[in-house]
């Protein structure tokens, strides 16, 4: 990464995240190793790269809270294993960040919705976010443990309502073309 001086940080944002949830304060921690981004999901499918998103929270960079890259993020834990440094909690992060957008009235994007959606719905279904997991897909009891999760918060309505949608989406399409073909 790029190099800084002191004056480029302050740690007002972070000290406000640090309210909300005290964890947070362990950010200062972080010695971008990268070992977390290079063992994201999701950095691998968009662009979310985490370590982009710490020093934006740590120089005091709010416009953090209006990128995409925070809904990208799949909450796996992944980077929270592999991390050298104890207690550096990233996926609370990304909730605490989100949370932080919801309460400005950014929110994400139908496009960034889009993109998670889609990462769910492969994850829940197949176990993975990734056509080839990094660590394998996921053991049948779990998978067990997420099916029972998807239907005790219906999720599963929302990926068939999709899959609906997109179907109609689909045939509409399709007959058009034919209606141009005919004309």
């Amino acid at each position: 990464m790029e190099e800084s001086s002191d004056e480029e940080w302050s740690y007002d944002f972070l000290e406000s995240l640090v309210e909300d949830v005290e964890e947070n304060k362990n950010l200062l921690q972080c010695i971008e190793c990268g070992r977390c981004v290079g063992g994201c999901p999701a950095s691998r499918i968009s662009n979310f790269n985490i370590r982009k998103i710490i020093r934006k929270v740590l120089r005091g960079d709010k416009s953090v809270l209006k990128d995409s890259d925070i809904w990208y993020c799949f909450l796996c834990e992944r980077c929270k294993r592999v991390c050298p440094k104890e207690n550096v909690n990233i996926p609370l992060l990304i909730l605490n960040l989100r949370n932080e957008s919801f309460k400005k009235g950014y929110g994400p994007r139908y496009n960034d919705l889009t993109k998670y959606v889609e990462m769910s719905e492969r994850f829940l279904t197949n176990g993975s976010v990734l056509d080839e997991p990094l660590d394998g897909p996921l053991p049948e009891r779990r998978v067990k443990e997420l099916d029972k999760i998807c239907d005790f918060a219906r999720i599963k309505y929302v990926f068939k309502a999709v899959d609906h949608q997109n179907k109609k989406e689909k045939s509409k399409k399709s007959s058009n073309k034919e209606e141009k073909k005919l004309m």
